[in-house]
C-alpha cells in the first residue's frame, strides 16, 4: 500500500510543473530526495536531466517548448525569450526553429554556460509579453535580435519581409528598435531595411498607378517637382494631374509613418496646399485594403479641383 502511494504520487508530480521542467531543488522541496531523483534519471528511467539542477519530468526527447522552460528556469523570473523562438510565439511563418533558444537576462545576471542556450545579457530590457505562457520580447525587438544573429542576407531579407507584410510593422518601426541596439550584427539588417524601404515605396506605387486606371481618371504625371510662382520649390507629390493643380501623396511606408516620416509628410502637403493646390494624402495599406472607397476619393479631388482656377504653379 505503502509503495503503491508513492508511485502514484511520483507519477502526478509532473502535473505540478509547467511543461514538466522542474528544478532539482524543487522536487527536493517536494519531498523527494537526491538519490530517488538520480534513480528516476538514469538511463531507461521516467526521467531525465536536461541540465544540471533541471529535469525534465519524462522520457521522451525535450520539446521545443521544454527547452524554452528549461532556459528560462535557469535564467530567473525577469529573463526573457527573444529571437526565433519569439517569433514563433508571436505567429510568424518565417521562424526557423534551429539553434539555441535566445534568452535576454539583466547585464547583473550571472548566466551559466547551458547547452543549447544563448543567454545575452542586456541592459535595454524589453517590456514582456506573454504568449503561450512564455515571457517574450516584443515583435520588433525580436525580429532585431534574431536578424543581428542571423548570417545569411536570404534570411535576414525573409524575415523582415514576413515581419512587415504579416504583422504590419513598418521598416520606421523596425529602424528605429535597430537604432537602439548595440553595433555587433547590425550592418545586414540596416542594408536589407534600406531595400525594404525601396520596395515598399515601389509597391504603393504599383498600387496607386492601378488604381487610377480603374477609377476611370486621366493618367497624371508621376513624380513630377512642383515649383511656385517664384520658382521655389514646393514638393513633388507621387501623382500630378497638371491640368487643374491636383496632387495625389502615397506615403512611403506601408503600414504607419515614423515621426520624422510624417513631419516630412505634413511640411510637403502644407506648402502644396497653401500655394491653392488640392491636396489626396493616402497611406499605401488603404490603397491594398479599401481601394474603392480611394477612388471614389479620387474622384471627388478631381471634381472639386476641376472646379475652381487652376493655381499659378510650374510642373518641371
Amino acid at each position: 500500500m505503502t509503495a503503491n502511494r508513492a508511485l502514484l504520487d511520483l507519477d502526478a508530480i509532473p502535473a505540478m510543473f509547467s511543461h514538466n521542467v522542474a528544478t532539482a531543488a524543487d522536487l527536493i522541496t517536494l519531498g523527494l530526495s537526491g538519490h530517488t531523483i538520480e534513480e528516476r534519471c538514469r538511463d531507461g528511467g521516467p526521467w531525465r536531466r536536461l541540465q544540471s539542477g533541471i529535469v525534465l519530468l519524462g522520457d521522451s526527447p525535450p520539446s521545443r517548448a521544454q527547452r524554452i522552460q528549461a532556459a528560462l528556469t535557469v535564467a530567473g523570473p525577469s529573463a526573457v525569450v527573444t529571437g526565433v523562438d519569439a517569433l514563433a510565439l508571436h505567429g510568424m511563418s518565417g521562424a526557423r526553429l534551429a539553434g539555441p533558444v535566445h534568452v535576454l537576462v539583466s547585464p547583473r545576471r550571472h548566466s551559466r554556460l547551458v547547452d543549447g542556450v544563448f543567454f545575452d545579457r542586456t541592459s535595454t530590457m524589453p517590456v514582456a509579453q506573454l504568449r503561450a505562457g512564455f515571457p517574450v520580447a516584443p515583435l520588433p525587438r525580436a525580429t532585431i535580435d534574431t536578424c543581428r544573429r542571423a548570417t545569411s542576407a536570404e534570411h535576414v531579407r525573409a524575415l523582415l519581409n514576413s515581419v512587415v507584410r504579416e504583422a504590419r510593422i513598418s521598416p520606421s518601426t523596425l529602424r528605429e528598435e535597430l537604432s537602439r541596439a548595440t553595433s555587433r550584427g547590425t550592418a545586414l539588417p540596416r542594408r536589407i531595411l534600406a531595400e525594404l524601404d525601396d520596395g515598399v515605396r515601389s509597391l504603393g506605387q504599383g498600387w496607386a498607378k492601378r488604381l487610377v486606371h480603374r477609377a476611370g481618371l486621366p493618367p497624371p504625371r508621376w513624380r513630377v517637382p512642383i515649383t511656385s510662382e517664384t520658382g521655389a520649390h514646393l514638393a513633388t507629390p507621387d501623382a500630378w494631374w497638371n491640368d487643374i493643380g491636383l496632387a495625389w501623396e502615397v506615403d512611403s511606408y506601408a503600414f504607419d509613418l515614423s515621426p520624422s516620416d510624417y513631419a516630412a509628410a505634413l511640411r510637403r502637403t502644407t506648402q502644396l496646399t497653401a500655394a491653392g493646390i488640392v491636396v489626396v494624402h493616402t497611406p499605401p495599406s488603404q490603397l491594398r485594403d479599401n481601394p474603392v472607397e480611394v477612388a471614389d476619393l479620387l474622384r471627388a479631388a478631381h471634381t472639386q479641383a476641376a472646379a475652381r482656377p487652376r493655381p499659378p504653379v510650374e510642373a518641371a
